[in-house]
């Protein structure tokens, strides 16, 4: 029976070998699964339709409760898609209870002033149009909740009618939600469609409408798309045809953030990993573009990617272009993920501030603004990008302290540790998640050198290091999905290396903290 130690390194390897493999892999998505049941069915979509069902929570709706607007998008996404494809009694009950949900819920969206930074992606986009395809077959559904979202719709597609539409831009990977026409501009190198299943659906329904019946030999664009969403189907692991993720394929995502977990914990160059975590920095240094990184090579390059891989890079000797952070600086000091969003993001932000920091380059005006979005508890509870504070605090305080910025990063230690569950972990919920608790221990062990790290986070990287230990083979059904997309998502390789890189790190530290 291997140590501890080993046990965790055998797994980590195992991950990190595989980091990219099938384009990435992630938990399968209730929005894109129905979008495709309605656009691009497979030839049986029973095991589709099942799946689809079995996912309705007891509440009528669809969807992680952890967000509550990441609820509505799947919720009459499935409906549309039941009430389209099955007529089963089952399913007509199915349809019934997620109208209900829908109803019931919709002031969620009924916001006095701006609406929040983390609506769910394309939210402004899709929700609009599926609530406009509902109306369309006699779903009466409240409207004026809406309204606020709605209007930021309008000025959304406003700038997608100005644009020239490139495959695997930002705007694309909506496509299902504005595009009418088969435009093969927007296909890219993965025969897909701006690295989406719903997308890809979308486009490959309007392309097949332009085949005249009877065509022997379908066009080599509709194979194409055909095989994106078989492939995308296969990177869920279910093994059912037409249930697909919510975004694929994402491998520099799942290879970048992975080794950013590394990177966090002092893992990057430790003996037992070195020769597996090599090759993967390697490979993330030659897929540089002019513009940075993005999260496949067939999608644009973003803030956020970009800014960890250049900081990674940076730090463990490779010499890299500083310069390509320029185009996602703000004069405010903050650092945008893709050009004209509308809703900023702190862990860009706070991304783009360890990149600048470790290139030796000034951060005070970022570190003022993400002082300023700090919170009155001194946490960072809302980002775009990710459904728990956790994570935003945590990577706000990673880079806080490599910037030097101690005094900004004091309160959120502070409540860090007023809110460690009673077991030991950290979560959003009732019980503490392995994921949450992950996060917490890559920030407060970033402390060490920073003059944080005294008794109190000792004792609570103790008690997180106990009850870590207890869950390390907790079967990935039964951890959160928050990661935010169109809907809550699990990218599993990526989760899984946060958490174990996060028990390693404790269990090498038994004795230091024991001091």
């Amino acid at each position: 029976m291997p140590s501890t130690p080993e046990w965790f390194i055998a797994q980590l390897r195992a991950d990190i070998q595989a980091l990219g493999a099938q384009g990435g892999i992630l938990t399968p998505s209730v929005y894109d699964t129905a979008q495709v049941l309605r656009d691009a069915p497979p030839e049986d979509p029973r095991p589709a339709v099942e799946w689809l069902m079995r996912q309705q929570r007891p509440d009528g709706g669809w969807g992680s409760e952890l967000m509550p607007l990441a609820r509505h998008v799947p919720t009459l996404a499935a409906v549309l898609a039941l009430r389209g494809t099955s007529d089963t009694q089952e399913s007509r009950k199915a349809v019934e209870g997620g109208i209900e949900f829908f109803r019931r819920t919709a002031e969620a969206w009924a916001f006095d002033g701006p609406l929040p930074d983390d609506i769910p992606v394309a939210a402004e986009l899709i929700l609009p149009r599926l609530l406009e395809e509902a109306a369309a077959v006699g779903i009466e559904l409240p409207q004026k909740p809406f309204l606020s979202l709605s209007a930021l719709g309008t000025r959304r597609r406003g700038l997608i009618a100005r644009m020239k539409h490139r495959a695997g831009t930002a705007p694309i990977h909506s496509f299902e939600a504005w595009g009418t026409e088969p435009d093969m501009n927007v296909l890219d190198g993965s025969k897909g469609v701006g690295n989406s299943p719903a997308a890809t659906a979308h486009w490959l329904r309007l392309r097949r409408a332009t085949v005249p019946p009877g065509t022997r030999e379908l066009p080599a664009e509709v194979l194409g798309a055909e095989e994106f969403l078989r492939a995308a189907a296969e990177a869920t692991g279910t093994g059912l045809p037409g249930v697909v993720p919510t975004v694929w394929p994402i491998v520099h995502y799942e290879q970048s953030w992975s080794l950013l977990a590394l990177f966090s914990t002092g893992l990057l160059d430790h003996p037992g990993l070195r020769d597996v975590v090599r090759p993967q920095l390697e490979g993330l240094y030659r897929a540089v573009r002019p513009e940075g990184y993005g999260m496949s090579e067939f999608f644009v390059c973003d803030g956020d990617i970009t800014s960890t891989c250049l900081a990674m890079l940076k730090e463990t000797g490779h010499a890299v272009d500083g310069g390509l952070l320029q185009r996602y600086q703000l004069a405010d000091g903050q650092f945008i993920t893709y050009a004209h969003e509308m809703q900023p993001s702190v862990t860009t932000t706070a991304h783009g501030v360890m990149a600048l920091a470790i290139l030796g380059q000034d951060v005070s005006r970022q570190v003022r603004w993400l002082a300023e979005k700090r919170g009155a508890d001194g946490l960072w509870r809302m980002d775009k990008w990710h459904a728990s504070w956790l994570y935003s605090t945590s990577q706000v305080m990673l880079a806080l302290c490599r910037a030097g910025a101690t005094d900004v990063v004091r309160p959120a230690v502070e409540a860090l540790l007023r809110s460690q569950h009673a077991e030991g972990g950290w979560g959003m919920a009732r019980t503490p998640s392995l994921l949450e608790t992950a996060y917490a221990v890559h920030a407060l062990r970033a402390l060490r050198n920073h003059g944080l790290f005294g008794p109190e986070v000792k004792r609570a990287l103790q008690r997180a290091a106990g009850w870590m230990g207890a869950q390390k083979d907790v079967a990935p059904e039964r951890q959160e999905m928050l990661w935010t997309g169109k809907e809550l998502y699990r990218p599993f390789r990526l989760d899984r290396i946060f958490e174990r890189s996060a028990m390693l790190a404790l269990e090498l530290d038994r004795d230091s903290l024991a001091e």
